[in-house]
């Protein structure tokens, strides 16, 4: 099953398009209207020519794209900025920067176009993950934001035509809760009975940065660009207590750009390779799906899945990277086994192997155990923290909050763990009410009075089946 480390290394032709315009080009681009500015060219057209161009042409490697980072796509990609996102270590928040829009980044494009441009420190924050650990994200500098937006519409364009169909994380159109339900659909259609589910140890932190340019080249062939992304890749790291770090690997989860990096480099680290050395190389049946670090393969025979699991450690060594071991393994997940099958866990999902109301075999799906417990653990320590802000306020952030959760969790057969965490989320809002005074200020009976005139959402079934709920499984 082993190869070469890097499959596809292409000599391939380079574009010249954008060579008619310069980076500080601004004719014909914007106009000023009633003081704002106003993009007077569609900047779709121009990333819809590039995405057609990269599927006409496999090989080719596109020049000038730096030139494309003009006036009208900075305008647009701030427009694409959360307004409310943190701030980094400028201090400069969205409404700052709108205040003198066109100028600054007038100015901002000035600087790019004399090279003169330099990424600022990216300010790291720790966030909670509720099991006793954290996740680093790093959160660039607004004009960072910017130019990092731009980069990264640029590197969508051209790599979309390249990325599998079997990537599904980061990309336009493809969310998590629709992943999980492809994957069980997949799974259910096959032959499948070994699973091997395996997640990248710190591959954010990890990705080498030598490699990643070496990738990007196989379609940029424009030194300005290729110099832009190694600024961020170089760029300074703030820690919560004013450390400066300078990372030698890996990109800052949280950065703009990093997620199609990300994609870029697992493209070719590992997409590439399990379609064309794992699956070509297996006499059975092998069914992948990868949602950014987090990836899953069906087998037909243990064995294959056995040694498959063997060499994806030495594969992903070459590329600088490392299994979590403790959430990687092969497991048996078969229909013709249901005793044995085990539970494999994707997306915030259990995928197991259960038997419908009329007794047929099939895949379901249910909240994860942790995930809950991080769901009940995160609205207990919000409720707690706000437990002085009026009912009303409260009232529409837990409506948004269970809205969110059944939206994403609301899939068909997870109906009892949607009911758990309804029943449990009231219990914690019950006597989280009942400790703002010293008086009690609900019994259980008025409680579920009260409860009615809040409009808090029931448990729900969002997810819809495009044909039939419970295909029939393969002869």
């Amino acid at each position: 099953m082993e190869s070469d480390p890097f499959i596809v290394l292409r000599d391939g032709k380079a574009d010249r398009m954008g060579k008619e315009r310069t980076v500080g080009s601004t004719e014909h681009s914007t106009h000023a209207r009633q003081g704002k500015l106003v993009p007077t060219e569609s900047v779709s057209r121009a990333l819809l020519e590039l995405t057609a161009k990269a599927k006409r042409d496999s090989g080719y490697r596109f020049r000038s794209l730096y030139r494309e980072i003009d006036l009208r796509m900075l305008y647009d990609c701030f427009r694409l900025l959360k307004p409310k996102a943190a701030s980094g270590v400028d201090g400069v928040r969205y409404s700052d920067y709108e205040k003198d829009l066109d100028a600054n980044l007038r100015s901002l494009l000035g600087r790019l176009a004399s090279h003169r441009y330099r990424a600022q420190l990216v300010r790291r924050k720790h966030i909670s993950k509720g099991n006793g650990k954290t996740r680093p994200l790093g959160i660039p500098a607004l004009e960072d934001k910017i130019v990092q937006m731009a980069a990264r519409r640029l590197l969508e364009a051209i790599f979309e035509a390249d990325f599998s169909d079997e990537s599904m994380g980061y990309r336009m159109g493809r969310g998590a809760r629709d992943a999980s339900q492809k994957l069980r659909n997949q799974l259910f259609d096959s032959r499948c009975h070994w699973v091997v589910e395996a997640d990248i140890e710190g591959f954010f932190d990890n990705m080498d940065h030598d490699w990643l340019i070496r990738m990007l080249e196989q379609r940029v062939a424009d030194r300005h660009y290729i110099r832009l992304i190694r600024k961020w890749l170089k760029a300074g790291i703030m820690e919560e207590d004013g450390v400066i770090r300078n990372p030698t690997t890996g990109t800052p989860q949280g950065g703009i750009i990093s997620p199609v990096l990300a994609n870029i480099y697992l493209h070719y680290a590992l997409d590439l390779w399990v379609e064309r050395v794992v699956g070509k190389g297996c006499e059975g049946q092998v069914v992948y799906q990868r949602y950014a670090d987090d990836f899953v393969l069906g087998f037909e025979y243990g064995h294959e899945a056995e040694i498959f699991f063997v060499n994806l450690s030495s594969r992903l060594a070459k590329f600088g990277l490392s299994l979590a071991m403790e959430k990687s393994g092969v497991i048996r997940f078969s229909r013709l086994d249901l005793k044995r099958s085990r539970c494999f866990t994707y997306l915030g999902f259990g995928f197991y192997w259960a038997r419908t109301r009329r007794g047929k075999r099939t895949i379901k799906r249910r909240t994860n155990k942790k995930k809950l417990q991080n769901a009940l653990k995160s609205l207990k320590n919000w409720i707690r923290d706000n437990r002085s802000v009026p009912l009303k306020r409260l009232v529409a952030t837990i409506r948004s909050k269970f809205r969110g959760h059944f939206n994403y969790y609301g899939v068909i057969g997870n109906s009892p763990m949607l009911s758990q965490f309804f029943n449990a989320s009231r219990w914690i809002i019950h006597r989280a009410l009942n400790d703002r005074s010293q008086k009690k200020s609900y019994d259980w009976t008025g409680f579920k009075q009260m409860w009615k005139t809040l409009d808090i959402p029931n448990p729900k079934i969002i997810e819809r089946c495009p044909t039939q709920c419970y295909p029939q499984p393969p002869r």
